[in-house]
């Protein structure tokens, strides 16, 4: 018997989802806002499941593979990078919960993001940071699931480009014989609330990039609604001129990343699909507008869902845990090489920056 635990620390709620060798023995959603007032509540959560064997902690940008109880502050300052003084005294949110994970002995363990995995090729890291979150990664094994199932092949033989659509950041990642060959994170497309990557010159103008920067102009500020849902925002844009622009400006970066990680593939015909994920993947305005645009790089699906509840992010990382104890998804862990994942999420980086100081600081 093997009882797992996967949890996906989203910008709009914390999902979480629980396995029993194949039966769910969890599936439930905590809203954001009320795990950074109270995170104890995931801590609930968790304990209702008894005798956990193994939990995908939440992992933010991640770590080569780390057991929860070895994590030391530098870690858990890696997987937010939050390094500035009055960030790093805040004891909230995924470096709270992991704390308290930690604290209360729970058997779990932190995963890689894509910049730590062996299978992207160094070049492709270059002064690159976010190139999917390790969240990012777990959406990718429900995806080689679906492929599995779908297709009756084995995780050597899916191929797929993934487009998560979150409440604030859309990611792209390509996998190519079941491993992810490249990724564009979250902060480099323009979400429904991150802006995406910022234009040099803006840059200069802005002087002073904060984190916050990075969670805001996306679709909801370019609309003028920056409080509405994702389904409000689309509902709207049927009469509002303004958010209408805004969809199309988000549908050109998701289109321009999509084109543009096709490149990455050995060959186009290695594509077999463009599969949808995220909290934006059920929207109908979204959905029909990406089947169309991305048509002529594959044939475009939502991925399948294995819960009622929980995205699809939680169910990954329940079944990469289930796959590092030897269980049912063994096969798409080792060929992923999560295990093999090294460095840092600082490496390879040429852009001059004060990496020393925040390295000292941290010690």
């Amino acid at each position: 018997m093997v009882r797992v635990i996967g949890i996906d620390p989203g910008s709009k709620s914390w999902d979480f989802f629980g396995l029993d060798n194949e039966q769910i023995i969890l599936d439930t959603s905590l809203p954001t806002k009320e795990l950074i007032q109270n995170p104890q509540k995931a801590i609930t959560i968790i304990k209702s499941v008894k005798n956990i064997d193994l939990m995908v902690a939440p992992s933010g940008f991640g770590l080569p593979l780390k057991e929860v109880k070895d994590l030391t502050e530098k870690d858990i300052f890696f997987t937010l990078l939050k390094f500035e003084q009055h960030e790093k005294n805040k004891l909230l949110g995924l470096g709270k919960v992991l704390r308290l994970i930690k604290a209360q002995k729970i058997p779990g363990i932190i995963v890689p993001g894509v910049k730590h995995l062996p299978t992207v090729p160094r070049y492709r890291k270059i002064n690159k940071i976010d190139m999917g979150t390790a969240d990012k990664i777990c959406t990718t094994v429900t995806g080689i699931r679906d492929q599995i199932e779908r297709f009756g092949v084995s995780p050597k033989e899916t191929n797929f480009i993934m487009v998560e659509i979150g409440y604030g950041f859309t990611a792209v990642l390509a996998i190519e014989n079941g491993q992810v060959i490249d990724g564009i994170g979250g902060s480099n497309i323009l979400g429904f609330r991150a802006s995406g990557s910022l234009d040099g010159e803006l840059a200069y103008l802005i002087k002073t990039i904060h984190k916050k920067n990075i969670y805001r102009g996306g679709v909801a500020f370019i609309s003028g609604y920056s409080d509405l849902s994702l389904n409000e925002i689309t509902l709207l844009a049927e009469k509002d001129e303004q958010t209408k622009i805004a969809l199309k400006a988000y549908l050109s970066s998701v289109k321009k990343a999509v084109f543009g990680i096709s490149s990455s593939f050995s060959s186009k015909n290695k594509i077999n699909e463009v599969l949808l994920a995220g909290r934006g993947a059920n929207l109908k305005y979204l959905k029909d507008k990406m089947i169309k645009g991305l048509s002529d790089v594959a044939p475009v699906r939502i991925m399948k869902s294995y819960s009622q509840i929980a995205k699809r992010a939680a169910q990954g990382a329940a079944f990469i845990a289930n796959g590092i104890l030897g269980g049912k998804f063994e096969s798409i862990v080792n060929n992923l090489k999560i295990k093999d994942a090294t460095g840092s999420i600082l490496d390879d980086i040429f852009i001059p920056f004060e990496k020393d100081k925040l390295i000292s600081d941290l010690n």
